[in-house]
Order: C-alpha cells, then sequence, then structure tokens
C-alpha cells in the first residue's frame, strides 16, 4: 500500500515539470520575434580563390613557334632614266607572303623570317612602260608591349636580301639584288592563345651607291635604281 502511494506521488511530479517546461518554451518562441532578416553569408576559403582564378583566362606565355600569312599594299621607290626620259615610280602595288618564326618566353619579343611578293608598273606619257617584280627575304625582330594583353604594340628591326627584275618593250631588261636594312611597328591583336592578327609598316632601305645600266635592247642607255620599299600590311598568325 505505501509503495503504491510513493510511485503515485512519484509520477505526478513528474508530469508536472514537464508540463511546466513545454509551457516555458512555447511562451518564450510566442515572445521572439526577428529584429533583421536572416542572410547567408558564403564562406571563402583559400580553396574557393584557387579555382576562381583558375577560371579567369590567362596567356600561355611559354615560348611557342609560329606561322603567319600576310598581305597589303608596297611603294616602291624605284628611279629609271631612260636618256633624257625619267619615268616615274611604280604605282603602289599588291603584296602578299608568309612568315615562320618563334615568340620568346614571357611574349614580350619574336624572331621570324619573312617572304614577300611585290610588282609594280612605271609609266611613261601615260602608258605602261616598265614592270617591276621584287622577292624580299627578311630576317626580323620585335619588341612587343603589353605582352600579357589582348593589344598588343610592337616594334622592331629587319635585315635581308631583295631581287628585283625589271623588263620594258624597247628598254631591255634590268635585275637588282643586294641588302637591305629597316625598320617596322604595327599592334597586335592576340585573339587567342593561338590566334593572332597584326597590322603594322615596314620600311626598308636598299644598300645601292648608284644607278646601274639595263641589258638588252636598250638604244636609250637605261639606267635604274631601287632605292626602297614601304609597305603596310596586314597579318594572321597561328602559333603552336
Amino acid at each position: 500500500m505505501n509503495k503504491t502511494l510513493l510511485a503515485t506521488l512519484l509520477l505526478s511530479a513528474i508530469f508536472s515539470s514537464t508540463s511546466f517546461a513545454a509551457e516555458q518554451s512555447i511562451s518564450q518562441t510566442a515572445a521572439y520575434t526577428p529584429s533583421e532578416p536572416l542572410v547567408l553569408t558564403p564562406v571563402v576559403t583559400e580553396e574557393n580563390d584557387a579555382s576562381l582564378a583558375e577560371e579567369a583566362p590567362k596567356f600561355d606565355d611559354t615560348m611557342h613557334y609560329f606561322v603567319g600569312v600576310t598581305s597589303g599594299m608596297a611603294d616602291l621607290s624605284l628611279d629609271v632614266n631612260a636618256g633624257a626620259d625619267k619615268l616615274q615610280s611604280p604605282d603602289a602595288s599588291g603584296l602578299f607572303g608568309a612568315d615562320i618564326g618563334f615568340y620568346t618566353a614571357g611574349g614580350k619579343g619574336r624572331i621570324y623570317y619573312s617572304y614577300q611578293k611585290m610588282s609594280g608598273e612605271s609609266d611613261h606619257n601615260d602608258k605602261k612602260a616598265i614592270d617591276t617584280d621584287v622577292s624580299l627575304h627578311l630576317v626580323s625582330a620585335d619588341y612587343i608591349f603589353r605582352a600579357d594583353k589582348t593589344i598588343n604594340p610592337f616594334i622592331g628591326a629587319h635585315v635581308g636580301y631583295m631581287i628585283a627584275d625589271s623588263k620594258g618593250d624597247g628598254y631591255g631588261s634590268y635585275k637588282q639584288s643586294g641588302e637591305l636594312l629597316g625598320v617596322q611597328a604595327g599592334v597586335a591583336w592576340r585573339m587567342s592563345d593561338h590566334f593572332t592578327a597584326e597590322m603594322g609598316a615596314r620600311h626598308s632601305a636598299t644598300q645601292s651607291k648608284e644607278q646601274e645600266a639595263w641589258s638588252g635592247d636598250n638604244q636609250k642607255g637605261t639606267k635604274s635604281d631601287l632605292k626602297s620599299i614601304t609597305a603596310f600590311y596586314m597579318s594572321a598568325n597561328y602559333r603552336f
């Protein structure tokens, strides 16, 4: 009888304590109103920073070989004297060519070989008198500014060898060859690690000292001298 009474009193005490705790929890929850909205802040770690940096586009500036094609216009400074007559220099002529070379490590320089071909016509008394074909073999070196950017201005110098052939009815033929020295400048658009487009100007001066006589049917004692070549060009390059 005593044990039964004791168990009943113990159970009543446990139920009373549980009910009081539940009522206190409900009253506290009802009384809480957040003063600011809940904002989720992303956690930034070193791993996240590294992954974001890897996603940013970067150019590969190790040493690379490249090939390219070139086209444009050339102005030939050619003096032709046929007796008492002086023929005008050829009109601006088209040029085409090809380049092969390499970019240095870091992308701030390049060295390349260029072959260029061009032709022009010299008039006399408003009639075509002489055709001139010129071939250039050039070795160039350029310094590239802003190598890590998309737009890259550049300047450079070149040495080379020129072969010029001129022919005209009643004038005979003439061949001039020799060394060239010159400079170039331009701007390149680096579209990707592999493709680059550029435009520029190149001036080459021949090292001849005086006019030379033509050969063949040359009753007028024609002499000529190709002094310089100025070219304006556009190129497309592929680096690999």
